[in-house]
This record gives structure tokens, sequence and C-alpha cells, in this order.
């Protein structure tokens, strides 16, 4: 028998921070987005305006098994209808985790997923669970389709985001051998040019003590890059570097940051904001300086992380969300996310799947049914 255990306040919540990797490294869910370094940053810096609702799952002997890391807010529809949604930590505001999850130890999913499910059923200050960002291979999904069905929640599963990966062999030559002629050539002219024409270094950050002033340079470029194509940007807000640098600083101390640096004649023109977690690089953020764009920057500092990341041992570099031609060019490896939506019944949940789901079926089909002077005079 699994009991639930809720945890709302803060208190309790950084009681966690001794056992959360701990479980975390032994579930199937393990990736750096649902580290304890992750979750309680994000959860320090975008907390306000929002309730704590970390469900913890314990077995008869008192071990913890699970931890349902989510939180409440509340959200409006149809110009004001309230609705309490249920979403994951880690995510929301300004900041966009990929491959979130329960944390549950392995093999107990089942039992856990429809432990959650019947505590959430008897509790009425939920309308909606949100979940997104779900790996779609993950085997929670089906676990918790099954248990909400039993439950008689409304369920719905739609698509998130497309997320290329790269696949590391042994060594860099074998690697550039799986490119196409095009990118083998592009990328090997490139590193000849700026190599030819700059004294370059390529590092990756270690001095912990200036780990500071290495994010604002990060933020700078970054923002350099976007503000001269007048584009909206990732560090424009206080909050999303405040979460960053705090996320630099502790993984950096398990030795999970891999910040990757492109210095130019002493001056660093590119940086590459990834994470290292176990025999993963994960891409989550980039700034180079639009001055050197004809250099190719981005490509060029992307190489040496791949062929150090070999070099290394790793087995791949996640290139995260996005289906973009930049990130196509080094690989043909994709996974998918997804995200999960559950409803109680509830008027506010039933509200909440018509605006969301049916919204615009219902634009379709009225558009399909009525005469364009009707609708023409509807719009007038």
């Amino acid at each position: 028998m699994l009991t639930v255990e809720e945890i709302t306040n803060s208190s309790d919540f950084l009681q966690l921070a001794g056992v959360w990797n701990n479980l975390l490294s032994g579930s199937a869910a393990n990736n750096i987005f649902l580290t304890w370094e992750w979750i309680s940053n994000w959860w320090q810096v975008y907390g306000n305006n929002k309730e704590l609702y970390v469900l913890t799952l314990k077995d008869n002997e008192s071990t913890l098994v699970g931890i349902a890391p989510l939180y409440i807010r509340k959200n409006k529809i149809l110009k004001g209808f309230p609705v309490n949604e249920v979403r994951f930590l880690g995510t929301g505001e300004d900041v966009s985790p990929d491959y979130l999850d329960f944390i549950i130890e392995q093999g107990r999913e089942s039992e856990a997923l429809d432990a959650y499910i019947r505590h959430l059923a008897s509790k009425n200050q939920w309308d909606i669970l949100n979940l997104t960002d779900m790996l779609s291979t993950s085997c929670n999904i089906s676990f918790l389709t099954e248990a909400a069905q039993n439950g008689k929640f409304t369920i719905r599963q739609s698509d998130c985001a497309t997320c290329p990966y790269i696949a590391l062999p042994s060594s860099w030559e074998e690697y550039v051998s799986t490119l196409s002629a095009n990118t083998r050539y592009n990328v090997k002219r490139r590193i000849k040019n700026i190599e030819r024409d700059f004294t370059v270094r390529y590092f990756v950050w270690e001095d912990f003590e200036m780990l500071d002033d290495a994010m604002e340079r990060l933020a700078h470029l970054h923002n350099k890059r976007w503000e001269e194509k007048e584009c909206r940007h990732s560090f424009s807000s206080n909050e999303y570097v405040l979460f960053h640098k705090a996320v630099a600083k502790d993984f950096a101390k398990q030795g999970w940051l891999y910040l990757s640096c492109l210095e130019l004649n002493g001056e660093i023109v590119g940086m590459l904001y990834d994470y290292r977690y176990g025999d993963n690089i994960s891409y989550y953020q980039a700034g180079f300086d639009p001055a050197f764009h004809k250099y190719s920057p981005g490509l060029v500092l992307r190489a040496y992380v791949i062929r150090r990341a070999i070099d290394e041992g790793i087995k791949e570099v996640d290139l995260l969300k996005g289906a973009y031609d930049f990130k196509y060019m080094w690989t043909g490896h994709d996974r998918s996310t997804v995200n999960i939506t559950v409803g109680r019944q509830s008027t506010a949940s039933k509200l909440y799947f018509l605006n969301t789901f049916k919204r615009q079926e219902i634009k379709a089909a009225v558009k399909r049914a009525l005469p364009d002077s009707v609708i023409r005079l509807v719009r007038g």
C-alpha cells in the first residue's frame, strides 16, 4: 500500500533536497531538468503567485518511492473564467525545459500513478492537470492514461515538440562521415577559415569564481545577436537571468555545467550554454557576436564541442526542442514530446477542454454551416 503526502510549503519542500536526486537517478525519467538543482531554483525564482503541490509517495516501510513535482496556478479562459491548473515544477513563465515527468522508482510506476490519481480524485482544489513536455516514450503515460480512465477523468494527449539529438560514435572522423557532403565541406572550410584568420582558443569554462561574469557575457552575446534582428530574446527578463545564474552555479558544483567558449584574438565571441548529465550533453542556449557572422562562430563552436564530447566518451548531444535546420545539419535523429491533459468532471474542466481542444473545430464547423453573408454580418 502506497501513501501519498502533500507538500504545500517551502520548508517541507526543502527537506526533500537530500533525497530528491537519489530517487531520480533510479527512475526511468532521470534527466537534467528533473534534478533538485533545476526544480528548486525554478521555484525560488518563479514561485510567486503559485501554490506548491508536490506529492510524495511512500511504501509501508516509509521509504520514498515517488515524487510528483507539481504546482497549482490560477488560470483564466474565455475572457475571465477561472481554472485551477496543475503543472510540473520547473516549467512555465519564460523557462521551457524538456522531458518532464513523475519521478518514480523503476518497476513501481503503475501502482504509483494509480495512487496519485486516486488521491487527486479526492481533492477539489484543482480542475486541470496540464502535464507538458513529457517524452512520448515515457512508460508513465500509459499508466497515467489507464488510471485516469479508471477514475472517470477526461484525458487528452497532444503533440508538443520535436527534439533533434546527435548520437555520437567513437571518433570524430566516423561522425563526420555521417554528415552530408555539403555539411562536411562547410564544417571543414569554416574551421579552416577561422583558424587561419584568428588566434583561436576553445575551452569549457571552469573558473567558478568568475561564473557570474561568464553568464553575463553569455547574456550579452545572446541579446546582441537577437536585438540586431529585432527579435524577442530569452535573456530579456531579470528572472530568466537570475534563474540561469543560480542554475549554472549549482550545476557547476555537480560537474554538470558545460559552458563552451570560442575566443578569437583573446575575446570571447561565441558561447554555448550546455549541460552535461551522465553520458549526455544537452544544449540549452547560445550567444554569438554578429560582427563575426561570416565566420559562422556557432557552427565552428558546435563542431569543437562535438569533437571534445566524443573524446570524453559522451554518447549523445541532445539539441532539445525545436526542429530547426541548423540542428538537422548535424543529425538525422530526433525524438518527440507530448502534453497530457487530465480533467475532472467540473464545469471549469469542461470549459478548458472545449476552449483548448474544440475551439478551432467549432469555428470550422460554424464556418461550414453558415453562409458567407451571415459570417460577414456577425463579424461586422
